[in-house]
């Protein structure tokens, strides 16, 4: 079996290898269990509201997250590096059509006019290049919102600890080049695709959220969804609170 690599080495999800294996990583977030029953509805309840909500979703994929926000009634732009990825998430926008507006862009690049109620990003901020690409992507989004407005970010646990073992169909590892491994499984647990991320602290996150124009932050625990516990039992998710591998980080413009 060919292992299809993801190298993020020359910035935040490089266009190239990105695209190459987009279509396969669209497939595996489909029926993922941890963005189903962790990310996706964490992201949602610390957004709060979102009805009649201008939303900005800061590298957005195929739009999965966006097509949920907005059923429940916000108003979405998402963006995201990868061409392919936004070419996804637009054939799902003329199929079902949500008045989502996708645009290919980097946070060093991004700019707008307009000025969002909320923000939010997914699994997205771990693949800056450094801190200071990290930085921008908080500049950029603090930019873009309104005075009053707040960013929501689920990100990889700085202090996730269980390196090296096959958990909720991912594996982690430390490389030696300083940066980390994520190996996706498919249900054979055999490796899917992989991709290289930035090992960044919390004390990085709090400070290219404020060196990004943020005033305050918080931290929040996260939970598997009831419903994720019923559908793959209480074994699969052994350990998740204990050692969680996802954390809820809010930045507060004001």
């Amino acid at each position: 079996e060919i292992i299809k690599k993801i190298k993020f080495l020359e910035g935040f999800m490089t266009k190239a290898p990105y695209d190459t294996i987009s279509q396969n990583y669209t497939d595996l977030v489909k029926n993922d269990p941890a963005k189903q029953f962790v990310q996706y509805p964490s992201a949602l309840n610390l957004l709060g509201d979102v009805s009649q909500k201008t939303i900005l979703d800061v590298g957005c994929g195929s739009g999965i997250f966006d097509r949920e926000l907005a059923r429940r009634g916000a108003i979405v732009t998402g963006y995201d590096v990868s061409s392919k990825q936004i070419a996804h998430a637009k054939k799902s926008e003329e199929t079902e059509s949500l008045g989502i507006q996708y645009l290919v862009s980097d946070p060093s690049e991004f700019q707008t006019t307009e000025k969002f109620d909320k923000a939010v990003s997914v699994l997205v901020l771990h693949y800056a290049r450094d801190k200071k690409h990290l930085a921008q992507f908080f500049f950029s989004t603090c930019q873009a919102l309104k005075d009053n407005g707040k960013f929501v970010c689920i990100l990889v646990n700085p202090n996730f600890k269980r390196l090296g073992q096959s958990v909720y169909n991912r594996r982690f590892i430390k490389l030696h080049s300083g940066k980390m491994q994520v190996d996706f499984l498919d249900k054979n647990q055999q490796i899917s695709c992989s991709a290289e991320y930035s090992d960044f602290s919390t004390a990085d996150y709090e400070q290219a959220a404020i060196n990004g124009g943020f005033r305050s932050v918080k931290w929040i625990h996260l939970k598997v969804e009831k419903a994720g516990l019923q559908k793959m039992g209480q074994s699969y998710w052994q350990g998740f609170e204990e050692d969680c591998l996802y954390i809820g980080f809010i930045a507060y413009k004001k």
